[in-house]
């Protein structure tokens, strides 16, 4: 029994996938190391999410303040009502005259930033899948060398065993965690959306 489910394990993940259903193959076949349901989105363009000014016709560099408080909104740790707030402070504070481009700069910045960390999570997701199809590969390649080994060699057998049971343990608790790992993503992309509605309702 526990043979079969390994080896329908493996081929899940050794098709680059860690879910159910054609949406996972689908997304496998397009890139080999993604392994969610949920669609790669490489990097979050401008023009999805912002309706404000061209990003490329402001010619500015961030003030440290407007730095600053890019850092803060992007940062998933600051609730998102928080970060509305502070982006209408912000606005309230500028001149009528400064206040298109200041916040035209201050969601480049915080969509740069955005992007910057949304790619080192999903290289990291990446990385986890690669990992995954290799410990599924190393569960095959035990399940292998135990169908080959002779009754009599018990210990060679019992050893096995026990580093194929481990091996066992840790995808499983991996692939547990994958589900949660492919939604970070997919937040940051709607916060994204979010900051760029709540700063766009502030231009003049």
């Amino acid at each position: 029994m526990i043979f079969w489910r390994l080896l329908a394990l493996s081929m899940v993940v050794l098709l680059g996938a860690a879910g159910h259903g054609r949406a996972v193959l689908a997304a496998a076949s397009e890139d080999p190391d993604w392994p969610c349901i949920q669609r790669l989105v490489p990097e979050i363009a401008p023009a999805v999410i912002w309706a404000g000014p061209p990003l490329e016709s402001i010619d500015a560099e961030p003030s440290p303040t407007i730095e600053q408080l890019a850092e803060e909104l992007a940062a998933r740790r600051v609730p998102l009502a928080e970060a509305e707030a502070q982006v209408e402070a912000f606005a309230k504070g500028l001149a009528a005259e400064q206040k298109n481009a200041q916040l035209t700069l201050l969601f480049a910045r915080t969509l740069e930033i955005i992007n910057r960390d949304r790619s080192s999570i999903i290289q990291g997701i990446r990385k986890y899948a690669r990992s995954e199809r290799a410990l599924a590969e190393s569960i095959s390649e035990k399940n292998q060398r135990l169908s080959e080994l002779p009754p009599d060699q018990i210990l060679e057998r019992e050893s096995l065993i026990a580093e194929r049971d481990w091996d066992i343990r840790i995808y499983d608790d991996r692939r547990s965690a994958l589900p949660y790992l492919c939604e970070q993503p997919v937040l940051l992309e709607q916060r994204a959306f979010a900051l760029g509605r709540a700063i766009v309702a502030h231009l003049e």
